[in-house]
């Protein structure tokens, strides 16, 4: 993670151009506080700005948690933070520095903890709120996602949006876009500046949240003069106070720690490499879970060990019918399973997707989608799935109508209704569904299945309309010269196979588009069966922007089943820097299955 933006002296522009409080008479009260931290097995710090009126009253507060990276230390904004809390009856705490590696992530609970038990707060979730700024406001963000059931609202100043993330060792590739489905129950707001150079990267985030999320908001700004303060964002976090989210009902969360626990619910599992433990649709009736090297796409962990204990939600010893069903074969097993004597079912499984099922009533989940006549979604253009739905649960469904909706704008269905026959339990259907989005920019649509009572959502990513290319090169196994950290040429062996230039049978292999004076490896999207596409690689662009985020490249297989001659359509995609801002290039290619001697 960036040490030290050079956009530093923005934040400060920023502060100066901030509310100023008329008439303040009281300073607010601020401390200095150490204690010993069990995560860190050391004495760790930080800074509690209190209201003047703490000492003299016996108020409770909420609570902002401003993170701080590895920015150099700013008296301005002290100071601007003072000036807030000495107007407003909330507390802010100043923490850091924020790491995203290792233990830091770890012990906002412990912190949260000491906080709680040292001053006089409203300790919940709806009344605690996260902020910061670079590498502190990806932590805040990052923080919220992690810990949804202890903060309420996030916000951030020219966040970083993608770092090194997770434990030391095994850490992942963590961009906050691909996990938007941790922030239901978390009001979120982005603070940005136009003519900061990770404005690119602040669109795409938005470009996700924006669709694939709510309580989502985003400030943009030309100029200084009218940018967003320190108080203004503040303020948004006091009107999050006031009216805070409820708890989710059903909860996503995808988690780079092998052991987590999240609203209530506990993952213990022995991986010791990178990976994220995914879990989705989780309520008191069943979810859906599985362990992969990286999301959304990542090759499943089959051999890692997971075992899952829900809340302290079912009557203490009650039997219930669980059923489970993996996913990539549709294998299933049934077997009673016992709550504890504190009304906790736990649950044994591997990293595997599988779908889980509780209870004797009928149990609905949309398990996967596949793209019809396409081999990619394209926004403006009509989109054919054919949705798999499964009865996971212990009796019967009687015949019923799914009706498809959506919160996003712009989005028509044709039909609007599809219609479900009677289901056994552990029985499938494949639904038919086409919808259009208007908008040709749109980069992400959340889908919705009302059957009933449930409410069954899922995204489909949607990519620009791209011109047909064959100005491409195949690298499987060979040496090629490549743009590595932005505009660097590097020599690299990319691909496995016999060196030929074609894709064959069993070879894997990276696609080269040509750009400038030079070669950028792909990002390839594709649901052709005989594409094995789970497997990326990353180029960091750190010393290029010094923003943090790293490019992907795509190092996909052709299965050996796959017949010579096949022709394989896949949607190419290369990210262009540039003096002022990056851009997308995007290409249609059709590959030959070659073959292979």
């Amino acid at each position: 993670m960036d040490r030290g933006r050079l956009t530093f002296p923005l934040l400060l522009t920023l502060i100066s151009s901030a509310h100023a409080f008329q008439g303040q008479t009281s300073k607010a009260v601020v401390q200095d506080v150490t204690h010993p931290s069990a995560v860190f097995n050391a004495t760790r710090g930080y800074q509690a700005v209190l209201p003047p009126a703490y000492k003299s009253t016996q108020r409770r507060y909420p609570v902002i948690y401003w993170f701080n990276g590895y920015e150099h230390p700013s008296e301005e904004i002290a100071n601007q933070i003072a000036a807030f809390v000495a107007a407003h009856e909330v507390i802010v705490v100043r923490v850091g520095p924020a790491d995203t590696v290792g233990q830091f992530p770890l012990y906002f609970p412990e912190l949260a903890n000491h906080v709680d038990q040292n001053f006089r707060t409203v300790a919940d979730r709806g009344h605690r709120g996260v902020t910061g700024y670079s590498t502190g406001g990806f932590v805040a963000f990052w923080m919220a996602g992690k810990y949804p059931d202890l903060i309420g609202s996030a916000s951030a100043f020219l966040p970083a949006t993608a770092a090194t993330a997770g434990p030391a060792g095994f850490e992942v590739d963590y961009n906050l876009a691909d996990f938007y489905a941790n922030y239901d129950g978390v009001r979120t707001r982005l603070i940005t500046w136009t003519r900061d150079s990770s404005q690119f990267y602040h669109r795409q985030l938005n470009a996700i949240w924006n669709f694939a999320r709510a309580n989502h908001e985003s400030e943009d700004f030309d100029s200084p003069e009218n940018a967003a303060t320190i108080a203004r964002t503040l303020e948004f976090h006091l009107h999050a106070f006031a009216d805070p989210l409820p708890k989710p009902s059903i909860f996503d969360h995808a988690d780079a720690y092998p052991n987590f626990n999240v609203w209530g619910w506990e993952v213990i599992s022995n991986r010791r490499r990178p990976g994220v433990t995914v879990l989705e649709n989780v309520s008191a009736t069943g979810y859906r879970c599985t362990v992969r090297e990286w999301i959304p796409g990542g090759a499943a962990l089959e051999e890692v060990k997971l075992s899952i204990a829900s809340p302290k939600i079912y009557t203490p010893n009650s039997v219930h019918a669980v059923r489970y069903i993996r996913l990539r074969d549709g294998k299933q097993r049934t077997s009673p399973l016992r709550a504890d004597a504190q009304g906790r079912l736990n649950f044994e499984l591997d990293g595997d997707a599988y779908e889980v099922g509780i209870g004797d009533a009928p149990r609905f989940a949309i398990a996967r989608y596949d793209i019809l006549d396409d081999a990619w979604a394209t926004a403006g253009k009509p989109v054919k799935l054919r949705v798999k739905l499964w009865n996971k649960g212990g009796a019967r469904a009687a015949t019923a109508v799914v009706k498809w909706e959506t919160s996003n704008s712009g989005v028509k269905f044709t039909p609007a209704t599809s219609p479900v026959f009677a289901l056994k339990p552990g029985e499938s259907a494949d639904l038919n569904v086409a919808f259009t989005v208007a908008d040709p920019s749109r980069a992400i649509v959340r889908i919705v299945g009302v059957l009933g009572a449930d409410r069954l959502s899922f995204e489909v990513p949607l990519f620009p309309p791209a011109e047909t290319a064959t100005d491409f090169q195949i690298a499987d196994g060979r040496t090629v010269t490549v743009f590595q950290h932005a505009m660097k040429h590097d020599d690299l062996v990319l691909g496995d196979g016999n060196k030929d230039g074609h894709a064959g049978p069993g070879e894997t292999f990276a696609i080269l588009l040509p750009e400038g004076d030079g070669f950028r490896a792909a990002e390839l999207f594709s649901n052709d069966v005989c594409v094995d596409n789970t497997v990326r690689a990353s180029d960091s662009w750190m010393d290029y922007d010094r923003f943090g985020a790293s490019v992907h490249y795509s190092l996909p297989t052709i299965l050996n089943t796959c017949q010579v001659g096949h022709r394989i359509h896949v949607l190419a995609r290369i990210l262009i820097p540039g003096a002022s801002d990056y851009h997308y290039r995007y290409a249609a290619l059709e590959i030959p299955v070659w073959y292979r001697e």
